[in-house]
């Protein structure tokens, strides 16, 4: 089984970067996004560009982890075609615009994007519709706490972290509580 946990490499502070795995359709992207003073989450909802300036760029294909196909010092990685990111610290994916709400409750959350399907813990306060948290929420990412992504066509390749940043417009099927 090849299990990729993703652990704290580095924080923000005062460099400005966060390390992250970027999973699109085919690749993982394991590189540095320049943040500057923001978190990783508000890049993200920075509607004034649609790309994420990376560097040391690490490129894998999603059916085999680790081997490196290629290396690039400096790149820059569509929004869009994020399907979700694979982060070392839950910190980097809460917005700094969002309130603390300390009544929320930790759900079972199951999502699948092209080719992975994801488990964790989504936490959410009020009454639950699903439709809801894919429209009312700001924020395009969705965060998923304590998170496991299977390779849905390679069960074998697994990835773990704190938290996944999932693109809600890549999201096939989301179910939230516990499974029957």
């Amino acid at each position: 089984m090849s299990t990729v946990r993703r652990i704290s490499t580095s924080s923000t502070g005062a460099t400005g970067r966060v390390v992250a795995d970027f999973f699109t359709t085919s690749y993982r992207f394991s590189a540095t996004v320049l943040v500057y003073k923001r978190r990783l989450a508000d890049v993200l909802g920075d509607r004034m560009t649609d790309y994420l300036d990376l560097v040391d760029i690490y490129i894998s294909r999603i059916n085999n982890p680790g081997e490196i196909v290629a290396t690039y010092q400096k790149g820059s990685l569509v929004k869009d075609e994020v399907d979700f990111i694979l982060l070392s610290s839950e910190l980097e994916g809460t917005s700094k615009e969002r309130f603390y709400v300390p009544n929320r409750v930790s759900l079972p959350i199951f999502v699948t994007v092209p080719s992975f399907e994801i488990h964790g813990k989504f936490q959410w306060m009020g009454d639950l519709e699903i439709k809801k948290i894919m429209t009312t929420e700001t924020q395009k990412f969705l965060p998923i706490l304590d998170a496991k992504s299977i390779n849905a066509h390679f069960p074998k390749v697994t990835f773990e972290g704190p938290i996944v940043l999932v693109n809600k417009s890549k999201i096939e099927v989301i179910c939230i509580g516990d499974a029957s």
